[in-house]
């Protein structure tokens, strides 16, 4: 086997044993974004309160609603005619009227002057939750505008979110507590929003009747440790305001108890007390004995509500609350990064219809302003035996008869709508507050515009007719002023004005342009994704890291893509980011990097062994592009090179073995190391001879020259060699030189057991001729016609005849290599005599020919080769060739 075989084979072998491994682990990695893409889609699907930011399904998130975020901006401002405005009470406004809050008489004023203007309804994103200072007949004339307008406008309240304080059974004690506490102020019955449990197993069941005994009795027992613990003052010198603060701490405490409700802290359990257990008997229509089954059953059978409960709500005063038919909250809901993104169509303080169920400020304005019903239905989860979900949020037309669907609003089965931003603040048109109150024919409207002449949005005040803009609109009335600090994070700015999300929302139900999911990408995606990976692994285990990037860049932007065709043309949400870190991290990160780390070192062992047969260029090339190095043989057009010691015999006989060994290595190493300067490739030493050839194993086209250049390379350090011989008193040698170019099979041949990475082909035995040959003519360096066509622009040749080898039946012209470049006129001189002397040679003009070669054989410097041509000419003279003579001389020997 040749000394190239070892590094070919275990190059092979590596690369096969790393493709593997890389294949595996690329399926390794697929598969755990499998199960990763499973856990992030049924992430997806819970509460923020049972959501970890930290962990890594929701940093997926993360990540993706950052890139819902960016799909909002490349899409930029989405213009809207929805017949809806803010009202702002903004920095203009308090410079103007005062600082907030302002009197109730001027929020009156206001909307009176909004509805004469012809405004549909008025949605408020402010809170009259404390009694107007100073001024009581402030709070009276704002009823009374309310009043006056009870059907067309919408209070605001807020709360805080509650979680999951109670267990699932203990949301009709909270329900209790919270109509206890005044509750109706915030709920009203409401005949335009509707919610439809079809889960609720105990309507039937009158709780209030049960409860409110056992609240009145745990206030009692509560009220003293209020008033002495905490106020430290008698029940009698309570002031009005301290008798106001032990009436709101007792509401809380009755919301304590729920908390406690039929568990072992439970004061009231059932089974120690005949009375309780009557009251619990009848409240559940069963026997005494049958009582512990039913509590069991209630306790086990309620669900959980798809919505979170809301507490400790601040609600309007009751004499502004009373005069007006429909509340709301106004409460910002924030995604786990703090961002409003969306928003829950409706809050909930139980599960009771028409007591527990607070819209959305924007949902109910849109409902009053349109005059239509909203119907929930909420049903047993599809994926929780353990919860419910919403099933269906339909609006409807009751003014047309029968009732008629209006469309179906597109909510997650927890009642959250995604908020399709228009844009930044003055997406929607602003109006100041000033403006209203100034009451003239005319306002100021600020909107952003599209700017024609410098192609771009930007924010515009137009001067309009009063009655024109607010005719059929819909307005929420919000504060954005500086000091108030409403001021929200979105999409599109950290920055933005809270009342503005509710119109934008309000314009959103209008134009009903609502961003909504691919229902089947949870169970559609983990497939793609494993499809996806295991074709990438396959692929990136047959390329290179730039064919790799290339790829991966390519699917990337396909991904994105389709996700931003989705987005922006079906207003679908598509979670890409799953399918986008499978390729970052199973091509960089793992892949690439395992590539990387078993490659490199493996290449640098390669390297230092494989540059002992190749040049340190190729030993690069073949690193980077293993696949030339093929089994079996590939037909290649390259140049073969032959050369061999004259005199070695001599040598061998007058020398020791350990010396002759070391003479050989001396002369060996500089020949290899000059085939390895100018790209060749060893194919193997035999004796004292040496094959390598040019052009393989990684192709080029300049291997003709290559060859010839290492020739002349090779006499320029046999003269060196020789003079440090002589002085050394070794037998002198000499060197032959045969080079052919042709077609070649090269590769990994042999047999199962021994293979070698070497040349075959009859272009390959020419050469192999050629050497040989060089005994016949004197001559060191012989290269073929095939050669010769090559470099004859850049080496100096000359033609030496035309020779049949053995075993071949065409003859082929033969060339000596003189020099690379130019010579010397002297030089010059005599090869043009040759040249002249051998074309009448061919032409059977021996006498002329004679004449020109006998002077290239005198003085001191004797032309071989003429010398040869000398005996010819004077052997056909006398002896003179058949008629049919073609000048071709006919090798007998090899």
């Amino acid at each position: 086997m040749g000394r190239l075989s070892f590094c070919v084979n275990k190059i092979i072998l590596f690369r096969m044993k790393t493709d593997k491994i890389s294949y595996f682990l690329g399926v390794a990695v697929t598969v755990v974004f499998v199960f990763l893409s499973m856990r992030f889609y049924t992430y997806q699907t819970l509460r923020n309160e049972e959501k970890d930011p930290k962990s890594i399904v929701g940093f997926l998130e993360t990540l993706d609603l950052k890139m819902l975020d960016l799909k909002m901006q490349i899409r930029g401002v989405e213009p809207t005619s929805a017949p809806v405005a803010l009202v702002a009470i903004d920095d203009p406004s308090l410079e103007e009227v005062g600082r907030w809050p302002w009197a109730r008489k001027v929020i009156a004023q206001m909307t009176d002057q909004i509805f004469t203007d012809g405004a549909k309804s008025i949605g408020y994103d402010v809170i009259f939750s404390e009694p107007q200072i100073g001024d009581p007949t402030s709070d009276q004339m704002l009823a009374e505008s309310l009043t006056k307008h009870r059907d067309k406008v919408v209070t605001g309240s807020f709360a805080e979110p509650a979680g999951d304080l109670w267990l699932p059974y203990q949301d009709y004690c909270v329900n209790e507590a919270f109509i206890r506490a005044n509750g109706g102020d915030v709920v009203r019955l409401n005949a335009s929003f509707v919610v439809e449990d079809r889960a609720d197993f105990y309507e039937s069941v009158d709780f209030g009747k049960l409860l409110n005994p056992f609240f009145e009795i745990y206030e009692g027992v509560q009220k003293p440790k209020i008033i002495k613990d905490e106020l430290k003052i008698s029940e009698d010198r309570l002031t009005d305001a301290q008798k106001r603060y032990v009436q709101i701490q007792l509401w809380k405490r009755n919301f304590e108890f729920c908390r406690d409700w039929l568990t072992e802290h439970d004061s009231f359990l059932p089974g120690h007390d005949a009375n309780i257990d009557k009251a619990y008997a009848e409240a559940f229509n069963v026997k005494p004995e049958e009582l512990k089954t039913a509590i069991a059953k209630f306790k086990n059978k309620v669900l959980r509500h798809p919505l979170p409960a809301s507490w400790n709500w601040t609600a309007n005063l009751p004499k502004i609350q009373e005069g007006v038919d429909f509340n709301s909250s106004f409460n910002a809901f924030q995604d786990t990064d703090g961002s409003v993104r969306r928003m829950p169509l409706f809050y909930r303080t139980g599960n009771r219809m028409g007591t527990s169920f607070v819209p959305t400020l924007s949902l109910q304005t849109y409902l009053t302003g349109m005059g239509y019903r909203a119907q929930v239905v909420v049903d047993r989860s599809s994926r929780n035996p353990k919860m419910k979900e919403i099933v269906g949020f339909d609006i409807f037309d009751p003014s047309q008869e029968p009732e008629k669907k209006v469309f179906s609003l597109s909510t997650d089965k927890y009642s959250f709508m995604r908020i399709n931003y228009y844009g930044g603040t003055y997406s929607i048109p602003h109006v100041s507050a000033r403006e209203i109150l100034r009451q003239g024919p005319t306002i100021k409207v600020i909107q952003r515009e599209w700017d024609q002449a410098n192609n771009r949005w930007k924010v515009d005040q137009k001067e309009m007719d009063r009655k024109a803009f607010f005719k059929d609109r819909m307005v929420i009335i919000g504060a954005t002023a500086t000091g108030v600090y409403d001021l929200r994070v979105t999409p599109f700015e950290k920055n933005f004005p809270g009342p503005e999300i509710h119109v934008q929302a309000l314009a959103q139900m209008f134009d009903q342009k609502f961003l909504v999911p691919w229902e089947m990408e949870g169970k559609v995606m983990p497939w793609v994704i494993l499809v996806l990976g295991i074709l990438l692994s396959i692929l990136w285990t047959q390329t290179g890291a730039v064919a790799g990037i290339v790829v991966s860049m390519s699917a990337i932007v396909l991904i994105v893509g389709v996700d931003l065709l989705m987005f922006l043309k079906f207003h679908v949400m598509l979670s890409a980011v799953i399918p986008l870190f499978l390729l970052v991290f199973l091509n960089f990160t793992v892949l690439q990097t395992f590539k990387y780390l078993t490659e490199e070192r493996k290449k640098k062992e390669l390297k230092s062994t494989f540059a002992k047969y190749v040049s340190p260029a190729i030993v690069d090339e073949v690193l980077k592009a293993p696949e030339n190095l093929e089994l079996g043989g590939r037909k290649q057009r390259m140049t073969v090179f032959f050369s061999d010691v004259r005199g070695f015999t001599t040598l061998s006989e007058s020398l020791e073995p350990q010396k002759l060994s070391e003479i050989l290595s001396r002369y060996l190493s500089p020949m290899t190391e000059i085939v390895f300067k100018n790209k060749g490739t060893l194919d193997k030493y035999m004796g004292d001879a040496l094959m390598a050839f040019f052009g393989a194993p990684i192709p080029y086209p300049q291997h003709a020259q290559e060859a010839c250049r290492t020739a002349l390379q090779h006499l320029v350090k046999l003269a060196e060699l020789q003079e440090e011989f002589k002085k050394e008193g070794i037998p002198t040698i000499d060197i032959g030189i045969g080079i052919n170019t042709g077609d070649m099979s090269v590769g990994n041949m042999g047999s199962n057991i021994v293979r070698s990475y070497t040349v075959m082909g009859d272009a390959v035995n020419l050469g192999s001729r050629l050497e040989g040959i060089n005994k016949e003519y004197g001559t060191r360096v012989i290269i073929s016609e095939f050669t010769y066509a090559e470099v004859k622009e850049k080496f100096v040749c000359r033609e030496i005849d035309q020779v049949k080898v053995k075993g071949k039946t065409k003859p082929v012209r033969i060339f000596e290599l003189v020099a690379e470049g130019n010579v010397s006129e002297d030089k010059k001189k005599r090869l043009d005599i040759f040249e002249e002397a051998y074309r009448k040679y061919e032409q059977k003009k021996f006498a002329e020919a004679l004449i020109q070669f006998e002077t290239l054989v005198q003085g001191e410097t004797v032309d071989p080769v003429a010398e040869v041509y000398v005996e010819r000419c004077q052997e056909f003279i006398t002896n003179p060739p058949p008629e049919n003579w073609d000048g071709v001389f006919v090798m007998t020997k090899k």
